[in-house]
């Protein structure tokens, strides 16, 4: 049964329908927007398909990068409104990396994006992370776009809140480590999500209803479980290549902040 009505708007005030509003506004500005501009320098087709490795991997590597820059634009935004302070993106930056596939789902919720990122370079991307492991990605999308009626919030407030979540990103060896690595988050990245995750679930309950809205939570954190064992599974075949450590340098090198 459910206590709170499906559409009780008073669970949320003024200022929660103005952030809304900023959120969906950023998402269209500094991450759609740029996201077709990129077609002009990384193109989704390519008219002629690489066949040396070093130019495989160079078309791999900038597909990712196209993904990546977009969420970064769209997160960077938000976080200037709650005055995020430029350092404490070290603690967050491998984060962004595990929002991949469910940025996709939105983009291709949002009709932005008809395929899937590799449709046009699949035998390229098999070749290099397996068709196994594309499949399972593949799969993985999928779910995000079906298991919950589409709605313009749910999976943007969810990048918001997933980029905060200190050690989301699967634990793997670095080439390189830095101090930070062991370092505790601050208490600012905790109260900035928790902000966020205060409207997320007012806005799910608005949307759904309690009953519902936690249905969709938990089958949504299970999903996201399952991503982070779909990360630790590509660093692995990353690792595993035959290729002196060349494709991990390069994917280490795609997160710029």
């Amino acid at each position: 049964m459910d206590f709170i009505p499906s559409n009780n708007q008073s669970t949320l005030v003024f200022d929660d329908w103005n952030l809304i509003t900023n959120i969906r506004n950023a998402y269209e500005d500094y991450c759609i927007e740029p996201f077709l501009a990129s077609h002009e320098t990384i193109p989704l087709i390519i008219t002629t398909q690489p066949y040396r490795s070093r130019v495989k991997i160079q078309r791999l590597i900038d597909l990712r990068q196209k993904y990546l820059n977009v969420i970064i634009s769209f997160i960077k935004r938000i976080l200037q409104y709650n005055k995020f302070i430029e350092s404490h993106y070290e603690y967050i930056k491998d984060n962004f990396r595990t929002l991949l596939s469910l940025n996709t789902s939105e983009l291709m919720k949002s009709n932005v994006l008809k395929y899937f990122p590799w449709e046009y370079d699949r035998f390229l991307f098999e070749s290099i992370l397996t068709e196994n492991f594309i499949q399972c990605l593949e799969k993985h999308i999928y779910i995000y776009e079906t298991f919950a009626p589409y709605d313009p919030l749910f999976i943007k407030l969810f990048l918001i809140i997933l980029v905060l979540t200190c050690g989301i990103s699967p634990v793997f060896k670095k080439i390189q480590y830095n101090s930070i690595d062991f370092s505790p988050c601050p208490k600012e990245i905790f109260r900035i999500q928790n902000y966020y995750l205060t409207l997320l679930w007012k806005y799910v309950i608005y949307r759904l209803g309690y009953y519902d809205s936690i249905m969709y939570s938990v089958r949504f954190i299970q999903h996201i479980l399952r991503r982070q064992i779909i990360e630790a599974d590509l660093t692995d075949i990353i690792q595993k290549r035959d290729d002196h450590g060349q494709l991990a340098r390069l994917m280490e090198k795609t997160i710029k902040l």
